[in-house]
């Protein structure tokens, strides 16, 4: 049984390590030279940047990564947190910060201490619902995507409705209620849950739906930890599971088209890169999975109707840089700006990390939300100059952050959409799934085709390098069950 997995995105990887140890044929097709798309390390320069997604979590005792990593017999090479650790500083209005520390007691001191006793009540209720939240995500395939998941969904969510009989009303009234809802009237607060939920949820607090909303907000209590060398290393050591386990990982094989009969996919077409730039071939199959937007799918795919991103959908304007460690002022590898202008997310290379710039220096990846309308259409002279616009606005942030930031830099690079566009062939350059303001509008897995389904952040449970994974082994789970294979992944056979 030979399955063909397009694109070496967290999610993709994920799927192809567990149907290869469940004794598949896989073969993993990549169209660049490293394996995680948006969630990848590339290297310049003699510097090691994340292209994208630089916030890690999953890593809790009991938590999704070590059971894969056991599962896999692989090793994840991450520095986890300390409960108290601080992971990221959030700059806001009127000069105030507040830290986000790792354990629930130390987020509340710290987020009590900043914002007074109003606050508590929010924190209170998020903590319950995601621990709610949490205990049934795992796996959860939600919208189902077949019978199957429907069984499996009835058959998870009946018992959890009844332990938590006393919360139900309140957790269905919050699939429909903002987190907003729940937010004192501090308008500092306010901005400052925008700030964090549009990093996680793609909408701010008035518009995410709450229940997102409170499992988004857990992060820093579900395992954070720094990826050692960058987060490229986890699509890395995924691609080893893949070839452990007797897959194969292919770079610079770009999948153009689907070759369709009697409403299958029989096989993909591919270009090839590097020494066998010009070469195709065609590779059969008896399942694929895509790692691929909807809309990149669908133009994979002869007579389907051309796909855009959602109107509401983001892209990213990045800057990366390299600076020497002295000149950072001490604090958290995360840091916000959420105060006057464009709110700018700030990762940093861990201090405990040198396997990323030369000794003394510490790389660093600045981003800010940008619509993708604002990049359609430009000629390349007015691409150019609104590239520098944009990039003057980031480092200008990084600046309210970092005192002397340009100057001290040894080296800066930006990223527009069309930089994302370009290396990762994601459609206009469209990051971060879709924004989650209401349950259903993270899709399921399935496609017009019933040997190909789809994986990445664009199918329930949507975006974070942790979900995706999770979203990877509902896809092996579902190719298995549909070979016979029950529910092996999610009951332990290959995973647990």
């Amino acid at each position: 049984m030979k399955v063909v997995v397009i694109g070496a995105g967290v999610g993709g990887l994920t799927t192809a390590a567990l149907l290869a140890k469940a004794g598949l044929e896989v073969v993993v097709l990549e169209a660049h030279l490293y394996a995680g798309g948006s969630a990848g390390t590339f290297f310049h320069q003699g510097y090691r940047f994340d292209a994208g997604a630089t916030l890690l979590a999953g890593f809790d005792p009991h938590g999704f990564f070590p059971r894969l990593a056991q599962s896999l017999g692989v090793q994840f090479p991450v520095r986890k947190l300390e409960q108290g650790e601080s992971l990221m500083r959030v700059w806001l209005p009127q000069g105030r910060t507040v830290d986000r520390p790792v354990g629930h007691s130390h987020e509340l001191a710290a987020q009590l201490e900043v914002f007074g006793p109003a606050v508590r009540p929010f924190w209170d209720w998020q903590e319950r619902r995601a621990r709610a939240l949490w205990t049934v995500a795992e796996g959860l395939p939600f919208p189902p995507a077949d019978g199957s998941e429907l069984l499996k969904l009835v058959g998870q969510g009946i018992p959890w409705a009844h332990h938590n009989l006393r919360d139900l009303p309140g957790i269905l009234a919050d699939f429909l209620r903002p987190a907003s809802s729940h937010a004192p009237a501090d308008l500092v607060f306010r901005r400052f849950l925008d700030a964090q939920l549009l990093i996680a949820s793609q909408a701010d607090a008035q518009s995410t739906y709450a229940l997102f909303g409170a499992a988004a907000l857990d992060l820093p209590h579900r395992g954070p930890a720094m990826p050692l060398g960058g987060m490229g290393s986890v699509a890395d050591t995924l691609a080893q599971a893949v070839r452990a386990h007797g897959g194969q990982v292919l770079y610079r094989h770009r999948a153009e088209r689907l070759v369709l009969e009697g409403g299958r996919v029989r096989a993909v077409d591919v270009a090839l890169g590097g020494r066998r730039r010009g070469e195709k071939e065609r590779l059969e199959a008896d399942w694929f999975i895509a790692n691929l937007t909807p809309g990149d799918l669908a133009a994979l795919s002869p007579n389907s109707l051309a796909l855009s991103p959602p109107s509401d959908g983001w892209g990213a304007f990045m800057v990366h840089a390299a600076l020497p460690a002295a000149d950072i002022p001490p604090g958290p590898p995360y840091r916000q700006w959420a105060g006057e202008g464009d709110w700018t997310f700030v990762s940093l290379s861990d201090l405990y990390d040198t396997s990323r710039a030369p000794d003394g220096l510490r790389v660093l990846s600045a981003s800010v939300h940008t619509p993708l309308g604002e990049w359609r259409g430009l000629s390349e002279a007015a691409y150019q100059a609104q590239k520098k616009v944009w990039q003057a606005r980031v480092e200008r942030q990084v600046e309210r952050i970092i005192p002397g930031f340009a100057e001290s830099a040894k080296l800066i690079l930006g990223a527009s959409p069309r930089t994302f566009a370009f290396y990762t062939r994601r459609q206009e350059g469209w990051v971060g799934g879709y924004p989650q303001v209401h349950p259903l509008r993270t899709p399921s897995p399935k496609t017009p085709y019933n040997n190909l389904l789809r994986v990445g952040e664009t199918i329930f449970p949507g975006q974070s390098v942790p979900a995706v994974a999770m979203g990877g082994m509902r896809v092996a789970e579902l190719v298995l069950s549909r070979l016979g294979g029950g529910n092996a992944v999610a009951k332990g056979k290959y995973i647990l």
